[in-house]
């Protein structure tokens, strides 16, 4: 896991819409959420870690491993109705372990994407006294999630979670104007460094039941308080002067790359209020339908150094998965996992008056291995995000998530006559 965190820290976006906020917000949930339209917050499973809601590790058995692994791959294509552009991302998503610890005291650990920023924009305009400038803005980085995860059940039906977890990582922001028009035009440039690294919170509770040892039934709740991470913001301002470097004598270096300030803040981003609740019902080991609603009080958030306007969001989910016979002696498609699913969000993101919506389906299968509850899992997401009204952009995309979990058993010994 330690050798994977630098490799999930690569960029993987290239929205204009990520120059906002933190950058893009990665949808949660491992690929059996993603299949489902991101639902998780009254989903439960003795074979998949769920880890949008921490009240569900309970539902692992009490000799269970589960190891889970996820590659995630992408396509976008932005057009503002004229131009349009086709990008590709692919990038390891999340790695992950659920456990037992006790009877009544199951865990989780692993580490997931929080968000993403990859941006390249050119924007030309004519200066008076100056002629053309041509400016620059340019991100990259984004954050990742380490997280530990406990939940007790409590009584036969209630479950209560924790995860705590170490939010970390870096954005990067360079912007520059450059006069193309005139070649003795100095140059400006200022590059902004947010190093983010600290530790949050967030809580779920959930009311699980079987009826006539058959019909299930779950609703829960996850909460994430508003939290402050601390953040250190390194600014460096230069001026670059035409030419090149060059040495007078052997002790003065001539440079053109003038820095004008540089410093260096302690200061703290601020992570707004998160709430949500979902439910899902169906029959034991055939089929599950679920839903979730969830809202981010993202008005009341900070990050240094920003000045963007973010609008509260929230986020409406459902999905179902249905297997025909889990238990069939012969037909392997009969053990398959089918699922489906939906969701319609309105993002964080406020852009020229404009709220921007994010909505799109889903589909997958969950592919069990012979003999063993371990099983690969495939989905696909096609959605929308953004809008070709006031001159922003819409993004319509498409991905693929792999997952493989794997299930062992601890402390259980064979034993043979």
């Amino acid at each position: 896991m330690l050798c994977a965190i630098p490799v999930a820290a690569q960029v993987n976006t290239s929205s204009p819409y990520s120059r906002f906020g933190l950058g893009e917000l990665n949808q949660p949930g491992f690929t059996q959420n993603l299949s489902m339209g991101g639902i998780g917050i009254g989903l439960r499973s003795s074979s998949q870690i769920n880890f949008l809601n921490p009240a569900s590790y309970t539902e692992m058995d009490t000799l269970s491993f589960l190891f889970d692994f996820g590659l995630l791959g992408s396509q976008t294509n932005y057009t503002d109705g004229t131009l349009s552009s086709r990008m590709m991302n692919y990038n390891i998503h999340h790695i992950a372990m659920g456990f037992s610890i006790s009877r009544n005291w199951k865990a989780s650990v692993g580490i997931v994407p929080y968000s993403s920023v990859g941006y390249n924009i050119t924007e030309s305009k004519f200066v008076s006294g100056a002629g053309l400038a041509e400016y620059y803005y340019q991100g990259s980085g984004g954050l990742n999630r380490l997280y530990i995860g406990n939940a007790f059940k409590i009584y036969n039906h209630f479950s209560l979670g924790l995860n705590l977890s170490y939010i970390f990582g870096y954005i990067d922001y360079l912007n520059s104007v450059q006069f193309p028009a005139d070649a003795s035009a100095a140059s400006t440039k200022i590059e902004n460094r947010l190093n983010i690294g600290d530790m949050t919170y967030n809580f779920g509770f959930q009311y699980h039941n079987t009826f006539s040892d058959k019909y299930l039934f779950t609703a829960g709740i996850i909460f994430d308080n508003e939290t402050k991470l601390n953040t250190t913001q390194k600014i460096l301002q230069s001026t670059i002067f035409p030419g090149s470097a060059a040495t007078i004598g052997d002790s003065i270096l001539i440079d053109p790359d003038f820095k004008v300030t540089s410093n260096s803040y302690n200061k703290q981003t601020t992570l707004p209020q998160h709430l949500g609740g979902g439910f899902s019902f169906g029959i034991k080991n055939k089929l599950i339908i679920s839903g979730d609603y969830s809202t981010t009080a993202w008005s009341k958030s900070f990050i240094p150094g920003k000045t963007d306007t973010l609008s509260n969001s929230n986020s409406l989910n459902f999905g179902v998965e249905y297997t025909p016979d889990y238990q069939s002696l012969k037909g392997y498609l009969n053990k398959i996992h089918y699922r489906a699913g939906g969701y319609y969000s309105n993002s964080y993101l406020h852009i020229r008056g404009e709220q921007l919506q994010d909505y799109g389906i889903s589909f997958g299968v969950g592919l069990p291995f012979k003999g063993s509850k371990s099983s690969f899992n495939l989905g696909m997401t096609i959605g929308q995000r953004g809008t070709l009204t006031n001159n922003l952009i819409k993004e319509n995309y498409g991905v693929v998530t792999f997952g493989l979990t794997l299930h062992d058993f601890w402390f259980f010994k064979p034993k043979f006559d």
